[in-house]
């Protein structure tokens, strides 16, 4: 059943994210949405149509985005004073051989972390378009300093 409730929380943020950048919703923050045991999180999009989420599990947020068309050198995170940042960049080439053009492709995304990070223990994948950030909460009231994250 949570599932379920899962997955069509995940197709309302796709339809709030598509509505947000074809509508232009300048200066719409990150709205937080409760539903079971688990909060989700969903921000508008610069520079695309993707959709993302941040999820409490407890003892760490996971935050999961699509990224079709980029490689995991084009992307770039980082984690600084409660934000996590994603920026990705690619040139596309387009056109047949007598005409070329080549286009470029910019995302970014900036996320606010609810809660205290432990910075060196933040890990990253990027499989088949998706990336996906996981985020161990602290325990006690250390602060959190910037920390640039590999993606595997």
């Amino acid at each position: 059943m949570n599932r379920m409730f899962r997955e069509m929380d995940h197709a309302f943020d796709q339809l709030r994210s598509t509505w947000m950048s074809e509508f232009g919703a300048p200066g719409v923050g990150p709205a937080l949405e409760s539903g079971s045991e688990e909060s989700t999180i969903a921000s508008p999009m610069v520079g695309g149509n993707t959709t993302a989420t941040l999820e409490d599990e407890g003892d760490a947020y996971v935050y999961v985005m699509d990224l079709p068309g980029f490689e995991k050198a084009d992307i770039d995170l980082t984690f600084a004073d409660g934000m996590l940042e994603i920026r990705a960049h690619t040139d596309v080439e387009e056109g047949s051989d007598a005409v070329r053009s080549v286009r470029s492709r910019r995302i970014g995304r900036q996320v606010p972390i609810p809660k205290a990070i432990v910075t060196d223990e933040i890990t990253a994948s990027y499989h088949n378009g998706v990336l996906e950030v996981h985020l161990p909460i602290v325990e006690d009231e250390r602060e959190d300093n910037r920390h640039r994250i590999d993606i595997e």
